[in-house]
């Protein structure tokens, strides 16, 4: 739908409807910057090729924090 169209369309809606359709208008624009947003959890599942055998150990420059 154009601009044109959608003024048209909108020519005959009251000042509350016109309301509404701005109110509208503006959530699907905050829609679509969040769904621009989104973060992609599953992007690299399973994609792990190496894990350090000490993975879970405390380095040893924190252990003297870790007592």
């Amino acid at each position: 739908m154009a601009y044109a169209e959608l003024i048209e369309a909108a020519k005959d809606l009251s000042d509350n409807d016109i309301a509404e359709v701005v109110d509208f208008v503006n959530f699907l624009k905050q829609k679509k910057r969040s769904d621009d947003n989104k973060v992609i959890f599953d992007l690299y599942k399973g994609d792990l090729k190496y894990m350090a055998e000490d993975f879970d150990e405390t380095p040893d420059c924190f252990k003297e924090y870790m007592q």
